[in-house]
């Protein structure tokens, strides 16, 4: 077990030999939650089923309509500036 201090920052240092037992690397991201008066950081190797809902045709095909809309709609727009056309 190591000895960490939290900062005035709420930052604590990760000791190098779990960084290096478990392949964190700068950047990593870590998912961390609270078990009883302990604190857990665990690697985000995957996101979690609570953030995804699920959608039918319902739900996506109005969207996916509204999107493409959108775009037809830039697309007018921009060719009617003339942005994107060469010149002859």
């Amino acid at each position: 077990m190591h000895k960490v201090r939290v900062s005035s920052k709420g930052q604590v240092v990760i000791p190098k030999s779990i960084r290096d037992e478990l392949g964190l690397a700068p950047g990593t991201v870590l998912w961390a939650k609270v078990e009883g008066n302990r604190v857990v950081l665990e690697p985000a190797r995957e996101l979690p089923a609570h953030l995804f809902v699920e959608a039918g045709p319902r739900v996506t095909e109005p969207l996916l309509r509204e999107a493409k809309a959108a775009s037809d709609k830039v697309e007018k727009l921009l060719r009617d500036l003339g942005v994107g056309e060469s010149s002859a």
